[in-house]
């Protein structure tokens, strides 16, 4: 299950094979099966909370060949926050474990940007 999080996108290679195995190996010291919870609410459930709901400020990234969701999915989640304080954005070249992948520096800079982003003048 751990090495599937870097190939079931259909993009291994914006993963280095040694970051699959060298999870593995750690996460095969707690045993040697997955709770299947996680994955059930991640198909069945999403969203897990309400956008409407949702206050802050907001950065949505979604890998370009994220199968965990579309998209139109996201979109419509995004389109659905009440803060206009928010950024959607789609990364080149990345999957669904972004800070995982070779282009993680993507993921980054985006993060840092957002963070760093100047307040507005006009209110």
């Amino acid at each position: 299950m751990i090495r599937s999080i870097h190939t079931r996108d259909g993009l291994a290679s914006s993963y280095d094979p040694a970051v699959a195995e060298a999870m593995a190996e750690q996460e095969m010291k707690f045993g040697d099966q997955a709770p299947t919870g996680t994955y059930y609410d991640m198909i069945a459930k999403l969203p897990l909370v309400d956008p409407r709901k949702v206050l802050s400020p907001v950065l949505l990234v979604r890998g370009a060949h994220d199968s965990n969701s579309t998209s139109e999915d996201l979109l419509d989640f995004y389109q659905q926050l009440p803060n206009s304080d928010r950024q959607f954005v789609i990364l080149p070249n990345t999957a669904h474990s972004s800070l995982m992948s070779i282009n993680r520096h993507l993921m980054w800079h985006v993060v840092r940007e957002f963070l760093s982003m100047p307040a507005p003048l006009a209110v």
